[in-house]
This record gives C-alpha cells, structure tokens and sequence, in this order.
C-alpha cells in the first residue's frame, strides 16, 4: 500500500573540485497562496454541486409528490436513485482524472450535470425525473473526487488536513487578514448543506419547484466557465509541481504560443507511443482499494457516518411537516443551523488535523532521533493512522449519542428547538468525522486522489 506523498525532485551532485553541492529540493507545489486559494475556492464550489443537488431537494419532496401524482414510496426512490449514481460514478470519472487529467474530465461532467438541469426542469413524468435524477448524479458526483485529487495535488501532508477542513467548508485558507464580506461570499458559495435546503424551500414556497433545477443550471454554467479559465492541471503525473505542461488554460496555452513565437524552434521530439487519452483508464481502480481490510474499515467507518446523516435529512422534511405543520418555507429554514454546524465542524476539524499531524511529526523525531527532513513524504513507519483518527473519536461519540435519542423526541413531542438542538450536534460531529476519514484516505494514497475518493464516495453512498 503507498504510504507516502509523491516524491519531489531533488537536485545535488559532486562539484569539479570534489566538493558536494547542497541538496536543492523543489517545492511541492510552485503555486503561490493566492493561487492555491483561487484553485481551492473554484474546486469547492464546484464540489459544492452535488451535496447542493441532493440537499436543495429535500424541502420539495411533498410538492413533487403532489404535482405528479405520485406515492411518498416514488418520491423517496428519486433521492435513492441519486445516492447509487453519486456513489457509483466517481468510480468511472475518478479513474479517468487520474489517467487524462483533472482538466478534461471537468468540463464532460458539467455538461451533462447542466443538460439534466434542462430536462429535471422541464419534465411531466415520473419516469423523466427519475432517470434524469441519476444522469445528474452522474454529472454531479464526480466532482468531488475530482475536486478532492486536485487537494491531494497541491497539498503537502502537513498542510492537507488543514486544506481538506477548507475544501468541505470553504474559509479563506484560515487567514485571519481575510475580510469579512470575503469569508461570508465563500461560505455562501460553498456551504451546499447550507445553502440547498434554504434554496429549496424557499423557491419551492414561492416560484415552483422546477426553478430549483434552473437556478441549478444557472449556478453550473459559472462554475464550469471558472473552471475552463482559471484551474491549471494539477495531477502530478502529468506537470509535477506545477511546472509542467498539459491541458493548458486559455492563459497558459496564449503564453506558450507567445513564447514560442519569439524563441527559435527547439529540436523535434520524438512523440510518445501513445496518447494517454487513447489509454483504457482502469475503472476497478477504486474497488481494488476496497480489498485492503484497514482502507476498507476506514471507509465503512465513514458510510456509516455519512448514511446516519442522510437519515436525518431524508426523514426531516416529512417528520417537521407532521409533528410540527411546518410548511415548506419553514422547513428550509429548518435546515440552517444543522447546514452551519456541519461547516463549523469541517473548519474546526482541519484545525485540529494540522495540530494533530504536527504533534505525530514532533513525537516521531523525538523518538528517531532525527528530522524529517523532506515534510512532503510520510515515512513508512509513521503513525499516520493516529495523527489523523484520534482528533475524530469524541466528535463520533457525541454524535452517536444523539442519534440514540432523536427519534424519541417525535415520539414524546419535544419542543421544536430540541430536535434542531440536536440535527446541530449531530451535523458538527458527523462531519468532524468524516473530514478525517477522509484526509487519511488522500494521506496513504497521494498519487491517486481522485480514485480513492471515488472508493470513500462509493461505500457511503451505497450505506446511505
């Protein structure tokens, strides 16, 4: 199993005189922090879509229902169908990130997520809905992999739980100098728990739940022309740090025209056998990962998390309706506070990932005796497991234990606040989890992002 990040290129020698040069180690990524931010915030918002496709759509089940003349058994059965394809898609495109790139796969996955939206919006049939609801999460879904392998890319080990902490809850890298319209635009933007039930809600209160699927379309097109613009190829495979060529943006393809056209022509090279695009990727690659029994315990720990979170969002809509006679609009509303503490708890968590990493890096030199010297590679014998679980346990017990008791308080007729009371503590605790999970997964296998991703996307999908 591959313990360790991508190997950075060193540079060293003997002089002429017999002297030895000093070991020059590149940089793991030769992206400025303002680039490193604008990749992260265009790939969070962008992995934003298919959590937001999901959760928009919760509010609206009871209007569904009744517009298209349909059981609570058929309207239940759209939200399954888009949890089988968003667990099982990222397994196809995953594997082909990994092989062409992160770039091609971008724009393919957005195109069909943006057609969906067309038809979703357009349709008078159940059997419509419920096709499109998978060819969306099949657009959708991947994104996350994706946007997870472009993480895996530009983040060191000692820096990647602090990242992934910002890449599920969008803060601006955690700089205290960001202003506060700047914090607020990005926390808006990527919170899609957050954001979609409101959305929901509130457009399906108001104008009509098919301006759910238009809004969706509307918001799709700017991810995927920010996309095509601003987000370099970052897989390692294929540009290293940064410093190599392929699948260029606009503004890379112009400089090395311009480049090239005021330099003399360099010597013919000799092509490669074969374009990696004519390459059959391996699309098993995320279920052979399952095959280890600690990645595979990793990654059940964390569908079971992810399946007792849906529990709650699938079950809420009809039990506040019930219980409660909350009406749509409410019902969105309803939302927020668990959408905000599950941002909170992928913020605090990063935190406490970097802080614990940092703490397993000190402890490990003390007892080695040595520096790590390169903090871009995990040494085989490192206790990566512990660095990056043990800050999860109390998060999953505490929500746990809420889990144990909600269900009563629908049975006993608590007060409307004890039951969001508790959705609050189970969101922060179940996402505190999960961030761990998976920044563990991207930690043992660097190389390979978007395809592990796809494997945690699986389990937790099909749990769910």
């Amino acid at each position: 199993m591959e313990k360790s990040s991508s190997t950075v290129a060193k540079v060293g020698g003997i002089d002429s005189d017999g002297s030895s040069s000093p070991l020059v180690i590149e940089p793991y990524c030769i992206f400025t922090k303002t680039k490193v931010f604008t990749i992260i915030f265009i790939v969070s918002i962008s992995g934003m879509m298919s959590p937001l496709s999901a959760n928009i759509y919760f509010p609206a089940l009871n209007n569904i229902q009744k517009d298209l003349d349909i059981t609570a058994q058929q309207v239940n059965l759209t939200v399954t169908a888009y949890m089988i394809f968003q667990g099982l898609s990222p397994a196809f495109w995953g594997s082909l990130a990994d092989l062409w790139g992160r770039r091609p796969v971008y724009p393919i996955t957005m195109l069909i997520y943006c057609v969906s939206c067309i038809g979703l919006a357009l349709t008078q049939s159940y059997g419509v809905l419920l096709f499109l609801r998978m060819v969306q999460a099949f657009g959708s879904s991947s994104l996350i992999a994706i946007g997870a392998g472009v993480v895996g890319d530009i983040a060191t080990p000692s820096e990647r739980g602090g990242y992934y902490g910002i890449y599920t809850m969008g803060h601006l890298l955690g700089k205290r100098k960001a202003k506060i319209w700047i914090r607020l635009l990005i926390f808006l933007c990527v919170a899609g728990p957050v954001i979609g039930p409101i959305i929901g809600g509130l457009v399906t209160g108001t104008i009509g739940w098919r301006w759910i699927f238009w809004i969706l379309l509307i918001m799709a097109t700017v991810m995927l022309i920010l996309l095509i613009l601003f987000v370099p190829e970052t897989l390692r495979s294929l540009v290293g740090n940064g410093s190599g060529y392929a699948n260029p943006t606009p503004s890379q393809w112009f400089h090395r025209h311009k480049s090239l056209l005021s330099s003399p022509p360099a010597p013919p090279q000799v092509p490669p056998t074969r374009s990696r695009f004519l390459q059959c990727p391996n699309f098993f690659a995320p279920f052979v990962y399952l095959l280890q029994m600690d990645v595979l315990v990793a990654l059940v720990y964390g569908g079971l998390l992810y399946s007792c979170q849906y529990a709650y969002l699938v079950s809420a809509t009809r039990l506040l309706n019930d219980h409660y006679g909350l009406t749509t609009t409410q019902i969105g509303l309803s939302f927020i506070p668990q959408g905000v503490c599950s941002v909170i708890g992928s913020h605090i968590i990063g935190k406490f990932l970097n802080w614990s990493f940092a703490k397993a890096v000190q402890r490990y030199e003390e007892n080695h005796q040595a520096a790590i010297v390169d903090r871009t590679q995990i040494p085989l014998d490192f206790p990566i497991y512990h660095a990056r679980l043990r800050v999860t346990g109390p998060c999953f017990l505490a929500a746990q234990c809420i889990t144990v008791a909600y269900g009563w308080l629908f049975h006993v007729n608590a007060p409307l606040a004890v039951p969001i009371i508790f959705q609050c503590i189970m969101a922060f605790g179940m996402a505190a989890s999960m961030a761990g999970t998976q920044t563990l997964m991207v930690d043992l296998f660097p190389r390979h992002g978007a395809s592990i991703t796809a494997s945690y996307n699986l389990i937790r999908c099909i749990l769910g």
